[in-house]
């Protein structure tokens, strides 16, 4: 038994979840692949999409480098802070920018770089944020011809609220207003997140998406990850004794089965919402989830060591009953222990 875990990623749910967003939109979408493609595994999502998408993105220029060093024609955007300009200029990586700090030192290496201007509507993190700061920004970049603007975009932070997202969007067509007196050739306008494919975004060429390409936050979208693990060991339990850590005493004798992942794998330690699938039949769990491994009920099951079962995932009904979001719970899954990745095609 080589590996106890094995997380599957099915390519034809990512494609199809890709076509959705690119026709719910009618735009090109920006894959968003930070934080290792929202614990999915980056370097299989970039082969996959690549084929059908040219414009991807990361958090920071670790995770840009590490995909250049593979797909050498994609187009990489930094959505992040980048502080080693250098390298994004030898890597062929556009990097965000939001102020003339930045532009100064980039300007000191005598290198042509590409740079995408960030504003700040509202979620007060990274960007631009004043008209006046803007003009100074796009002023110094016509005079210093080696900085070339291939790029703005804003990012919208609660688009299940169309009234803030729509005050958003007013804003950001203020400053692309002030953008195009200023006569910049080619420039790509984006915007994200996930559900800006449902709303009215005419003056951008690229929507960001990022948590609904994996199969969450939009209607329609397909699960992009399984998780396959095999059943360590088969024990026999007497009624009135424990189960794991607490103090889940049994009223029947059972016969359970450990499973090999747990909250150190990226697994809610108080999950509610959780189950096996071996074949057709549904497996329970039985006791708190320990660290490294959980137990599920399999009384009356014939099953054993080293049988292979699905682990039921799904990170929207895994939020019940915790404080997480889709994103905590997907990410964390970079933690998992489960890192023998297989790409089904089907």
């Amino acid at each position: 038994m080589k590996y106890f875990s094995t997380r599957l990623i099915y390519a034809n749910n990512l494609i199809y979840n890709y076509k959705l967003l690119c026709q719910k939109s009618k735009h090109k979408i920006i894959c968003v692949v930070k934080a290792n493609a929202y614990g999915h595994g980056a370097k299989n999502i970039v082969k996959i999409l690549s084929p059908y998408c040219d414009f991807f993105a990361t958090e920071n220029l670790g995770e840009a480098v590490s995909l250049r060093k593979i797909f050498p024609k994609i187009k990489l955007l930094v959505l992040g802070y980048c502080i080693d300009f250098e390298k994004a200029i030898k890597n062929d990586i556009c990097i965000t920018c939001d102020n003339i700090s930045q532009l100064k030192k980039i300007v000191q290496l005598n290198q042509k770089v590409k740079i995408h201007l960030k504003i700040n509507t509202g979620m007060n993190r990274l960007g631009i944020k004043s008209f006046r700061q803007f003009i100074k920004i796009l002023k110094f970049i016509k005079k210093n011809k080696i900085i070339t603007l291939d790029g703005i975009f804003t990012h919208c932070f609660d688009t299940q609220n169309k009234q803030i997202t729509n005050i958003q969007i007013e804003i950001f067509k203020k400053y692309l207003k002030i953008l195009n007196k200023f006569h910049f050739n080619c420039v790509t306008i984006h915007i994200g997140g996930s559900k800006m494919v449902d709303y009215d975004v005419d003056f951008a060429n690229y929507i960001r998406c990022g948590i609904a390409l994996y199969g969450y936050d939009e209607n329609g979208v397909k699960k992009v990850q399984k998780i396959r693990s095999k059943i360590l060991k088969v024990t026999c339990v007497k009624k009135g004794e424990f189960v794991g850590y607490g103090e889940t005493k049994l009223k029947t004798s059972k016969k359970i089965a450990i499973i090999p992942l747990g909250y150190g794998d990226g697994l809610p330690r108080n999950l509610e919402n959780l189950y096996v699938m071996f074949g057709k039949q549904k497996l329970n769990v039985i006791g708190k989830i320990c660290m490294d491994m959980f137990m599920v009920d399999v009384t009356h099951k014939k099953i054993g060591a080293n049988d292979d079962v699905d682990v039921f995932f799904d990170a929207t009904l895994w939020c019940k009953g915790t404080c997480d979001t889709e994103y905590d719970i997907l990410t964390r899954l970079n933690n998992c222990r489960a890192n023998n990745v297989i790409v089904v095609e089907k």
